[in-house]
Formats: structure tokens, C-alpha cells, sequence
């Protein structure tokens, strides 16, 4: 597979408010020659570093291969929100698997926050900055769903979530826009980018290998391992991981026929002083019960940081700052004036039944992608299921086998995937019309 010359070019990172506040990017060199390592990495988002890490704590020889920077996609343009489930809901994990089984899948998500945090705390990374604190709130009248849920998620899961009633949501944050809420107290909100770049410094220092600026073009058998070719060098390896995302091309076309990449955007305000304490009197992050649900939180430096909105065809709008203006403004009117300093755009990866995957796909090549926007804790534990896989023969990533490859739907996807979203949208306004 050939591909033309400025394909090969490594892009910067795009302005948004992350880079704006980032650690000193990693400047690693590109790979420009003939290498040997006990593991190659493809993708240097959130998984792809993750796995690097555990790896080099082992003592294994890794390699990681970005095509642009760090974090360079999504795991460096996230909403920062850091709390344990995945993209699909615990009632369709339950549904499908059973109480017993859901309870361990969440259990590992939990685990994902934890590594998040420890590592934060622990290695001192630099610029991170978690604060406490996530609140989902219902746009319409729910308080018996959400009282439920609350009961159900502490005394099933034995995770403790506390129900939110109306007035004293509307005392956290100033909108007649939100009716019902749940507190989880121990999920919290972080810079991504900035925890991404720590702990690819970790990785260096433990003596793993990160290439920036190139691109993995070909992967083939090399006796009992793998060689990984770029553009200007190789990796000659036992074991593949495969970390892509949502940046999926067509260097493994069995995995780009199992992913969609949808689109997701973020917008952040100029800093608001005291009228940001005005609109949301707590210091969690707030994100809405809708399938294309509105995120959001006060940055430390006092700006409004929202995204929303999902698109299964992977472009941006050429009106996205107004779209993005008219999403916030509809929840908090008095930021009709304010100043927008950046947005964007990213693309996450996606699984039909909107599970991850962590499998080996064949000898010794791994896929730990499609982390559904739940990247911030899922990368995470990725990284040490895998490590433990590769090292020990672990089998906890077993749990995940029934949320196989599913066939994305190749051209139909996206446009399938906007249907869903447009019809769980209507369904949503109804809800929104008949009890808000």
C-alpha cells in the first residue's frame, strides 16, 4: 500500500484551549531507520501511551509510533471528564450479559479512573489539575429515572451516586434548563493533553521509545514476530498494538472495517470572572443524559469549556462556532456576548454495539481502540489489561469477548450512525416538550 508524500507530513497540534495551557510538547524525532523492540505501539493517543507505559514498567522493550504528535486527535481535545462506564449504557451492558457480568465491566472502568488518578498523583504530572466532582442532569422531568438510577448504581454496583433533586440542582448550576441530576463524587475532570505528555515523558524515562511524525505504512509477518514499516525506517517486533482511534486508515483493513469514526465538537469562552461563579456554583463537570449529550465545565482559569453534538460523517461545519455559541447560549443566556477564543473539532472511534475493543486479532497483533469518547478512563485500563496480557498471560480483557468485531457498515455507516443519533434527538425534544 503506497501513499503520496504529504501524508507522511506530521501536522501541529490544533489551537484549542489545551494547547494553549499544554507542558512543553515531546518533540520526539521521527523513526529514520531499522529498529528491533520487544513491542511496537501504533497511535499515541491515550491507549497507545497507556500501553506504552505499563509495558516499559515491566521491563519490555516498547516502541510507540504517532503519525502527528501525542495526544495529538481526541485525547488531546477531549472535554476532560473522567468517570468510570463506557459508551454504551449499564442497562444495555446488564441486558445483554447479566447483572454479574456488567458489574466486573463496570468494576474495570472504575479501575481506569483509579490508574488515571494514581498516575496523576504519583508520577506528578505536571499540569493536569483534577478537580472533583461530575453531574449528569436531565433536560425534562425525571425524578423517579433518576432516583432509580442512583439506587441501582449504589446498591447493584456498589458505587455511590447520589440523586440531585431540582431545587438543588438549580442552586449548582443557574439554568431552568435541567430538572434532575445525579453527583458521582468520585469522578473528576482533568487537562488530558497535559496527563497524555506526562506520562509519555514517564515512558521515555523508563526507557521506551516514542517516534513523533511517523506514520506506520505496512505491517507483515517476520519469521515468528511482525515487521512495522514507515516511511523512512521499521520496527522488527514479537507483538503489535494497534491504537489508532478514531484516525483509522488503511494500515490494518480488517479493524478499519469494524470502526466508525464520528465527529464531536468543543468550544471554550474567554475567561468569565465572577459570572462564571454566577452560572455554575460547583466545581464538577456537568454533562446532560442525551446520546449526543452537552459537557461542560469552568476551567481553572474561569472559562466556560462545552462541547456537544456527534456527526457520523467526520466533518465540521463551517459554522461551528455558531452552532456552538447557540448550544451554551440556549443553557445560559447571559453568555450571548462573550467572547469565544477557540474551537474544534475531533474524531473519536466507535464500535456499532459502542463497546471497545481489546483483543488479539491474530498472533500477536492486539486492537485496543474504539474507546467510544470514554477514552480518559478506558485508555487507561487498557493499558494495564494489556500489559498484563502480554506479560503474564492475563485473561481480565476476556470480559469484554462478547462485544466483538462488529462490521461498521462501511459507506452506510455514517450515515446510519447519524440516523440513530437524529432519531434518538426527536425522541429527546418529545421528552423535553411533554415534561420539561
Amino acid at each position: 500500500m503506497t501513499h503520496p508524500p504529504s501524508e507522511f507530513v506530521g501536522r501541529s497540534y490544533r489551537d484549542t484551549y489545551y494547547t494553549r495551557t499544554m507542558a512543553p510538547p515531546l518533540d520526539a524525532a521521527p523513526l529514520s531507520e531499522r529498529t528491533e523492540a520487544d513491542i511496537c505501539i501504533v497511535g499515541g493517543g491515550i491507549a497507545g501511551i497507556s500501553c506504552a507505559y505499563e509495558l516499559a514498567t515491566t521491563g519490555k522493550d516498547v516502541v510507540l509510533l504517532e503519525a502527528d504528535q501525542i495526544a495529538w486527535a481526541a485525547s488531546g481535545r477531549n472535554g476532560g471528564i473522567v468517570g468510570p462506564g463506557f459508551a454504551a449504557d449499564g442497562a444495555t451492558i446488564e441486558k445483554k450479559l447479566g447483572l454479574k457480568t456488567a458489574k466486573q465491566i463496570f468494576d474495570l472502568s472504575r479501575e481506569g479512573v483509579e490508574i488515571f488518578r494514581s498516575h496523576t498523583e504519583n508520577l506528578a504530572l505536571p499540569g493536569v489539575d483534577i478537580r472533583p466532582g461530575s453531574l449528569s442532569v436531565s433536560r425534562y422531568r425525571d425524578a423517579q429515572g433518576m432516583q432509580e438510577y442512583a439506587r441501582h448504581k449504589t446498591e447493584a454496583y456498589g458505587y455511590q451516586v447520589d440523586y440531585v433533586p431540582t431545587d438543588k440542582l438549580r442552586d449548582m448550576v443557574h439554568t431552568d434548563r435541567y430538572f434532575d441530576g445525579i453527583y458521582d463524587p468520585q469522578a473528576f475532570h482533568a487537562h488530558s493533553l497535559n496527563y497524555c505528555l506526562g506520562l509519555a515523558r514517564e515512558t521515555q524515562r523508563l526507557g521506551g521509545r516514542i517516534f513523533e511524525n511517523t506514520r506506520a505504512v505496512t505491517m507483515s509477518r517476520l519469521g515468528a514476530g511482525h515487521l512495522v514499516t514507515t516511511q523512512a525506517g521499521s520496527v522488527q517486533c514479537e507483538h503489535v498494538i494497534l491504537c489508532q482511534g478514531g484516525m483509522v486508515d488503511g494500515f490494518h483493513r480488517k479493524l478499519r472495517r469494524n470502526l466508525l469514526p464520528i465527529g464531536t465538537f468543543v468550544t471554550v469562552t474567554e475567561p468569565l470572572g465572577g459570572l462564571a461563579h454566577d452560572l455554575i456554583s460547583t466545581s464538577a463537570a456537568i454533562v446532560d443524559t442525551r446520546m449526543a449529550c452537552d459537557y461542560f465545565r469552568i476551567t481553572p482559569d474561569g472559562r466556560l469549556l462545552w462541547g456537544g453534538g456527534m456527526t457520523g460523517m467526520a466533518t465540521e461545519p463551517a459554522n461551528l462556532e455558531q452552532q456552538m455559541r447557540h448550544a451554551f447560549t440556549s443553557v445560559f443566556p447571559r453568555l450571548a456576548d462573550v467572547k469565544i477564543d477557540a474551537t474544534w473539532s475531533g474524531l473519536l472511534g466507535y464500535a456499532r454495539h459502542r463497546m471497545p475493543y481489546l483483543c488479539e486479532l491474530h498472533d500477536g497483533v492486539w486492537a485496543a481502540t474504539g474507546l467510544g469518547g470514554h477514552g480518559v478512563n478506558v485508555g487507561p485500563l487498557f493499558g494495564r489489561l494489556i500489559a498484563e496480557a502480554i506479560v503474564e498471560g492475563g485473561k481480565r480483557h476476556d470480559v469484554l469477548a462478547p462485544f466483538g468485531l462488529t462490521w461498521n457498515g462501511s459507506v452506510f455507516g455514517p450515515l446510519a450512525a447519524d440516523a440513530v443519533y437524529y432519531w434518538e434527538a426527536v425522541k429527546e425534544r418529545y421528552f423535553e416538550r411533554r415534561y420539561g
